[in-house]
């Protein structure tokens, strides 16, 4: 498997050793789009060769972005892309068999159009590719945005003439820090505006505040906040002191300019024509390109993106597999696989095997890397109940994490949990427990982010004859800690038939179980019910696997909020940690875990 890293603005002088110099004018390679949408997608990067590649999560599904190659230096001393290693199909090759381990049928993003031959040629038969029209970059000159000269881009003239002789005084000014917190209430009132007729070149629209918005939000606050590491640039309106409007970016290359933001009051007539020809004049001479990104689909954005007469629209294509589930289609051979790699790598009996292979394991709990369309490594996230002060909280248990001798210390256990935690979220998990099997698995499961949070008690007395309704009211009584149901009790019953010393030999002593945080916000609202006087803000940070949520969270009064709005005084925690405050005297348990 390829070793990916998280991206973080660490990073910047390394990406950009790759896209400043190339010939992508995707909005999709500036930086600053990399690092404030990353709560987003889960942008990762790796080396490949001599081309950068990211991985990253379109919705619920592994993606990738067409590698980027290495600038190489030229006689005459500048760094130049040659047109002939745009596109390497050996890293190609590559980065699809990373997503068929990582248990994803390849999707490859942001492919241009010169590349779509060459990709049939090399591959025929293998991929759809489709356009998307929504995801197009309009592309214009700096000459062209600065002046606005022409018939066809009279009416933006007319925009800006009406601006300047309604607001004479009006004052263009660099976009510093200290200006962002009016930025945030300009862009609040924005919003606010988006519910309302649009009344300037179709930039406003009737539909209601949605999701997309919010997510905007947290990529803008994201970058205000990495202001200097990101090395934005940007600008701003005023009149008689009022900011109407602002706008900022950064560069996709060393002659494109990306915009990434531009927002205003539309009750001052013109302010977005004129935020957006100011700030062109005020960029500097190397940018003779603009990138103003994509519309999404919305027809007042790509109205008013068409009205400035794009000098390029960028198409980009998708490319998928055409038959997507030749590699996971066949369960009976990941069945067959998964159940030898349980078996090579635990010493289990093969009735308990048997048992677990029958009535236990099911194809959609199971999650597995396969390298050369062999299972290599596998792990069951099974779905439990844990009771929470008498809340049910939806739970996975992680069983049977294995990974095949030959492939342990390349990445492939790290990746697999990372797959597994990313889709458990997407379900509706909130919380992850497991036993580690050996005592040098703690260290590793913490750097999963799993806390020894949860004792694994022994099981009750007279477990061999005790009725499910009598072992519920039990398990009941408990504060917190993990519950069976009754199809579950059947199971451990069928077990302990098998070994009955394993469950009543009384020397036993508990085992230290581990709880890791799948959802933040969901876990932290269960905190804040049962501790209605905690008051104070929460930073989760550093979950490289479900980057959702790291974020602020406000808590008061039994309520939580997220936001992305720092917080200087806020209680910083990685998501190890946040399992260990949530659960801090809780003294949570789990029984009867099959183990």
């Amino acid at each position: 498997m390829i070793k990916f890293h998280s991206l973080s603005t660490s990073n910047r002088d390394l990406i950009e050793s790759f896209t400043m110099w190339g010939n992508r004018q995707n909005c999709d390679l500036s930086f600053a789009n990399l690092i404030s949408w990353r709560f987003l997608y889960n942008t990762q990067y790796a080396i490949v060769g001599d081309y950068l590649v990211f991985r990253f999560y379109a919705g619920h599904h592994l993606a990738y972005m067409t590698p980027i190659a290495r600038p190489e230096l030229q006689p005459d001393g500048t760094l130049h892309v040659d047109p002939s290693r745009e596109l390497s199909i050996e890293v190609l090759k590559a980065i699809r068999d990373d997503s068929i381990a990582m248990g994803h049928p390849f999707l490859l993003m942001g492919v241009c159009s010169y590349m779509v031959e060459k990709i049939e040629a090399a591959l025929p038969g293998t991929f759809d590719m489709k356009l998307s029209r929504d995801y197009s970059d309009y592309i214009y000159t700096r000459e062209k945005l600065a002046n606005l000269a022409g018939k066809h881009l009279q009416s933006k003239r007319n925009h800006i003439n009406k601006f300047k002789k309604l607001y004479p005084g009006y004052e263009y000014k660099p976009l510093t820090p200290e200006l962002i917190p009016e930025c945030l209430r300009l862009e609040q009132e924005w919003r606010r505006n988006q519910e309302q007729p649009g009344q300037e070149e179709g930039t406003t629209t009737t539909t209601p505040y949605d999701e997309s918005r919010i997510e905007e939000l947290r990529s803008m606050t994201r970058a205000f906040d990495r202001w200097h590491r990101l090395q934005l640039t940007g600008g701003t309106i005023w009149v008689d002191g009022t900011l109407v409007a602002f706008t900022f970016g950064g560069p996709i290359n060393h002659c494109t300019f990306d915009v990434c933001v531009e927002k205003a009051d539309t009750s001052y007539e013109g302010a977005f024509s004129i935020i957006n020809q100011e700030f062109v004049r005020h960029l500097p001479e190397q940018y003779i390109y603009i990138n103003r990104e994509e519309d999404m689909g919305e027809a007042g954005l790509r109205k008013s993106k068409l009205s400035y007469k794009p000098d390029l629209l960028l198409e980009k294509y998708t490319l998928t597999e055409k038959h997507p589930l030749a590699d996971f289609e066949d369960q009976a051979r990941i069945y067959k696989e998964t159940r030898a790699l349980w078996q090579l790598v635990f010493d289990d009996p093969e009735p308990f095997i048997d048992l677990y292979f029958t009535r236990v394991y099911k194809s959609e709990y199971n999650y597995t890397c396969q390298i050369g369309r062999h299972v290599v490594a596998a792990l069951q996230a099974l779905p439990y109940t844990m009771l929470y002060h008498g809340r049910e909280v939806p739970t996975a248990y992680m069983s049977g994490v294995s990974v095949h001798p030959d492939w342990r210390k390349q990445d492939v256990g790290n990746n697999l949990m990372r797959q597994a935690h990313f889709a458990i979220y997407h379900k509706g998990v909130v919380l992850a427990t497991l036993i580690p099997a050996e005592q040098w698995l703690y260290g590793w499961y913490r750097k999963c982010g799993y806390a020894e949070c949860i004792t694994c008690t022994p099981p009750p007395k007279g477990i061999g004859t005790m009725s499910y309704d009598e072992l519920d009211r039990l398990q009941r009584l408990q504060p917190c800690g993990i519950i069976h149901d009754r199809e579950g009790y059947d199971i451990i019953q069928a077990d302990y038939r098998l070994c009955p010393q394993d469950y009543d030999d009384a020397s036993k002593q508990p085992l230290q179980g581990m709880t890791r945080v799948v959802n933040a916000l969901k876990a932290l609202q269960l905190y804040a019910a049962q501790h209605p006087d905690y008051s104070g803000t929460i930073r989760v940070q550093n979950d490289k696997d479900i980057p959702h949520n790291n974020a602020y969270y406000r808590i008061a009064a039994g309520q939580v909020l997220k936001s992305d709005e720092p917080d200087a005084q806020a209680l910083k925690l990685d998501i190890a940690q946040l399992a260990r405050f949530i659960f801090d005297g809780e003294h949570a348990t789990m029984s009867l875990m099959l183990n």
